[in-house]
């Protein structure tokens, strides 16, 4: 895995809560939840 950095990023309080909520429930942590929807939607292109 490649070197992680702590970034800010601006994100719909709702939307965030619901993540959080999946991310307890799947035990994930949220970096981790963030990267895989990122790389997912990269690789839609």
């Amino acid at each position: 895995m490649a070197k992680r950095e702590t970034i800010s990023i601006k994100i719909d309080p709702p939307l965030w809560k619901e993540v959080k909520h999946r991310c307890i429930d799947d035990d994930t942590d949220y970096s981790s939840f963030v990267e895989d929807a990122l790389r997912e939607k990269l690789e839609k292109k």
